[in-house]
């Protein structure tokens, strides 16, 4: 069995990565789709194929465009298939945004030649060690709750299913100081009783 928890595991973490890379990605095509550095490369493209300038820049930014939202696709895609597989959605939010974070920063600094200091690199390790500890505390608190026997469910069929409550209205499980359940909700008066 430990070895079908690790693929799982191993699954959930693969698809959050590839998640934030392709929300890096996003972020990069839709830069490109508007950035004046798109017009100097159609420019280039245009008179080496001898074509018209406007046309080249015209398609250049529309497959930036068209690749902008087929990452924005296949990111989501991605993220939702790995909220499935993980255990805490704490955990792929977390992956997923770390991941896009660094990507993001690494594509900067190749396609766009933008310079990261130390102290960047210095707060997005802060921050990649919050999310190792915000991770870590989520664990511990998933095992916590698969120690638990009872689930909510089974808690709620044993205090009677419900007997007598007005259908369509939420009370509260704690009971006020009255000792009457408090409705989270408005209720609905029907006039015709």
């Amino acid at each position: 069995m430990p070895s079908s928890l690790s693929f799982k595991a191993t699954k959930w973490l693969t698809l959050a990565l590839a998640s934030g890379a392709f929300a890096a990605l996003n972020g990069l095509f839709a830069k490109l789709t508007t950035t004046a550095a798109t017009g100097s490369a159609a420019s280039s493209l245009a008179s080496t194929l001898n074509l018209p300038e406007g046309l080249v820049e015209g398609v250049l930014r529309a497959i930036c465009f068209g690749l902008n939202l087929l990452s924005n696709l296949i990111m989501w895609a991605l993220f939702t298939r790995a909220l499935t597989a993980a255990p805490s959605t704490t955990k792929v939010s977390i992956t997923n945004t770390s991941a896009n974070f660094l990507v993001t920063a690494v594509l900067g600094m190749i396609v766009f030649g933008e310079k990261v200091s130390g102290l960047w690199w210095l707060g997005a390790a802060m921050m990649g060690a919050g999310c190792i500890l915000v991770g870590m505390r989520e664990e511990k608190k998933d095992e916590r709750q698969n120690g638990e026997d009872i689930t909510l469910s089974e808690e709620r069929e044993g205090e009677g299913g419900g007997e007598g409550e007005e259908e369509g209205v939420y009370h509260d499980e704690e009971e006020e100081e009255d000792g009457e359940d408090a409705p989270l909700m408005p209720q609905r008066v029907d006039s015709n009783k």
